[in-house]
């Protein structure tokens, strides 16, 4: 895999929107879905954290499938009552250690088929600015997930989605703060609105921020273009306040997912930003595994924008 890393600006006589005039994203209301596994506790130390961060308020949310099993004792509680009784009771200690950490609470408790969609419906009726949930391992998301939450959920989300894997960090209590960023593009509307979160986020914290491209070339090396990706840095760059921030970037060849997870582990990032594409990045990436792998083996969370 050949890297160029590279700080670049806007050309000379180029209109650059200023990063003082640049609208950051407001976070102001977050939903966290928990399914209560021990990676979704770790996914709420980092909804807690964004929350004190940004001052926003939570929603704590349980969408209950019946029909979906994830506690080896649960199938044990024959009756729907009784099953439901449990979660209840887990989400109710959960919204509490919420409310404990200083963070406006409010808990639901709801029961859908797919649970995507009841987590869906209660982000979009309580306005939410972000969703934060947990993945799984690759092997779990395949026997669990596929076709269901997590790229269901990225896929239709309108609001951006943080995901956090089993190998991302522990994090202490308290406000969490992103120091190093990566955000990757594909030069696409919604990688761009991706740029905008990527940037804000990287804003509120004072992060680095790391911009990379990744020249799919397995099937066909001569297609590789450095000079198309240099150009097409230049104009995002020219449209965006990307370049007086001082974001490096770099080009990178090979298998998407590696190529991510290789620079942000190069780099030691806290937060990957993705901008995938509704209709060719889900449809053709998801089947190859592509997007599945990226957030089940992220050494820390990644965020979706669509």
């Amino acid at each position: 895999m050949l890297w160029l890393g590279k700080r670049m600006s806007a050309g000379r006589g180029a209109y650059v929107p200023s990063v003082a005039t640049f609208r950051c994203t407001a976070v102001k209301r977050m939903v966290f879905g928990t399914d209560f596994s021990p990676v979704a506790d770790r996914a709420a130390a980092y909804a807690k954290g964004l929350a004190l961060s940004f001052s926003a308020k939570v929603e704590v949310v349980h969408v209950f499938d019946p029909d979906l099993f994830l506690d080896d004792d649960e199938p044990r509680l024959r009756t729907f009552d009784a099953r439901l009784d449990v979660r209840s009771r887990r989400l109710e200690a959960l919204g509490s250690a919420f409310l404990e950490s200083g963070i406006l609470t409010k808990t639901e408790l709801t029961v859908a088929q797919p649970s995507w969609a009841g987590l869906l419906k209660v982000a979009e009726d309580e306005g939410a600015d972000l969703i934060v949930m947990a993945t799984r391992s690759k092997a779990q998301l395949k026997r669990l997930f596929v076709g269901s939450t997590v790229e269901e959920l990225i896929r239709h989300a309108t609001q951006p989605v943080l995901t956090v894997g089993p190998h991302a960090p522990v994090v202490e209590d308290g406000p969490l703060h992103f120091r190093k960023i990566v955000y990757a593009t594909d030069f696409t509307p919604e990688a761009e609105k991706a740029a905008q979160c990527a940037l804000s986020f990287a804003l509120h914290d004072g992060a680095s921020l790391h911009a990379c491209h990744v020249v799919d070339c397995r099937a066909n090396p001569a297609t590789a273009a450095e000079g198309d990706a240099r150009q097409a840095f230049e104009r995002l760059i020219a449209a965006s306040p990307l370049g007086e921030y001082g974001c490096e970037l770099t080009v990178a060849y090979g298998a998407p997912a590696e190529a991510i997870l290789a620079l942000a582990e190069k780099v030691r990032a806290d937060l990957i930003v993705l901008g995938p594409r509704r209709h060719s990045f889900w449809l053709t990436h998801v089947r190859r595994g592509v997007s599945l792998e990226l957030l089940a083996q992220a050494q820390c969370p990644v965020l979706t924008v669509h």
